[in-house]
């Protein structure tokens, strides 16, 4: 994984569908306790992200900001 203090690396995704989807998903299960995140989101969002688009399972539209 990815070390949490670069703070840039996931950058490409920021503000896509994708993050958006991913950030919201998150949320809720955060907000709902049924998650417990113990790094920054951001960097949870963006390795998700990373992964999805490296193993082609999300739709290009999705990766577009």
């Amino acid at each position: 994984m990815t070390r949490p203090d670069d703070q840039r690396i996931y950058q490409q995704f920021e503000g896509t569908p994708l993050w958006k989807a991913l950030a919201g998903a998150l949320a809720d299960l955060e907000a709902s306790r049924e998650l417990a995140v113990a790094t920054a989101p951001h960097y949870v969002i963006g390795y998700l992200c990373q992964e999805l688009a490296a193993k082609r399972v999300v739709d290009d539209d999705a990766l577009a900001r």
